[in-house]
């Protein structure tokens, strides 16, 4: 079952490996860092959906009077920060393994530590739930429909953004980055074998079709890797996206390749050295599609 939870021990006595910093409650459930370096990371990936989605918050239709709005997996919450002033008659709730939300938020905003993998436990149904880039924590995208169906209000919205691993080049030019290749085959292969898939996201569709769901409704894009795209946004965006990878290949990529691939600690830094050299090579018209 799973508790909405108020600080104390368990939840703030985080694991310390690789001299980076790690969630406590439900250990090891999420195989990225919570550190002030991850957290700055967040906040960067949150200006690279802002200026992707040209300002909005969500895609779905929610009526602007909704009352309720869930985000699972918050992260710093800075979405569910956005929203709530963008909507002050609506009570958000951000969930997350980790406190790292900011102590000063709007009235209607409320944090708390829970894991969506478990059953969820709310007093009331919501209006809208929102999720972002939670791919890497799921290892069952049918339960977690099953968890959403239960607390979505008869005629709300869910909406769900993600992105599809791994990254890919229309022209072949990832091969120009034999380090970065490698990273991309690697680590879809390790949550693989942890039991997530990265392009989960793709079978999404039709788990909420069989579970009852209707007018689902599918926005594909594609994140440049650097500024090779054409387009003042799309350019803006690879930039981001650039430094946001460099910033989070060696704590996406530490856990993953020491507890399931068995590589060494050292091996792990001299293979992300490598692949950030090619990602500042900026040889490849690299994307990932979102």
């Amino acid at each position: 079952m799973s508790l909405t939870t108020s600080l104390n021990s368990s939840v703030t006595d985080y694991k310390y490996e690789h001299g980076r910093r790690y969630h406590a409650y439900q250990e090891g459930k999420y195989a990225l860092p919570n550190d002030d370096a991850e957290i700055q990371r967040l906040e960067l990936q949150h200006r690279i959906w802002q200026i992707s989605l040209l300002g909005r918050l969500n895609l779905a239709p929610i009526p602007e009077d909704i009352t309720s709005c869930l985000d699972i997996g918050c992260g710093t919450g800075a979405w569910a920060i956005e929203f709530a002033d963008r909507h002050p008659r609506c009570q958000v709730t951000g969930t997350d393994l980790s406190p790292i939300q900011p102590d000063i938020v709007p009235r209607n905003v409320e944090f708390i530590v829970d894991d969506i993998t478990s059953e969820w436990v709310y007093p009331r149904q919501f209006d809208f739930i929102h999720s972002r880039a939670i791919t890497v924590g799921i290892k069952d995208w049918s339960a977690l429909v099953d968890q959403v169906w239960n607390n979505l209000k008869p005629g709300g919205w869910i909406e769900f953004q993600e992105y599809h691993f791994p990254f890919t080049s229309d022209d072949d030019t990832l091969k120009l980055c034999p380090a970065l290749d490698l990273w991309n085959n690697n680590l879809a292969s390790a949550s693989a074998k942890a039991g997530m898939r990265l392009d989960a996201i793709i079978s999404a569709p039709e788990i909420l079709r069989e579970k009852g769901f209707a007018n689902i409704d599918q926005a594909a894009t594609k994140w440049p890797l650097g500024p090779w795209a054409k387009g003042k946004k799309e350019k803006k965006v690879g930039e981001l996206l650039e430094r946001d990878l460099l910033g989070a290949i060696e704590g996406t990529s530490m856990r993953l390749y020491t507890k399931i691939l068995g590589w060494s600690e050292e091996a792990v830094h001299k293979h992300v050295e490598e692949v950030h050299d090619d990602i500042r090579a900026r040889k490849a018209h690299a994307y990932i599609p979102m």
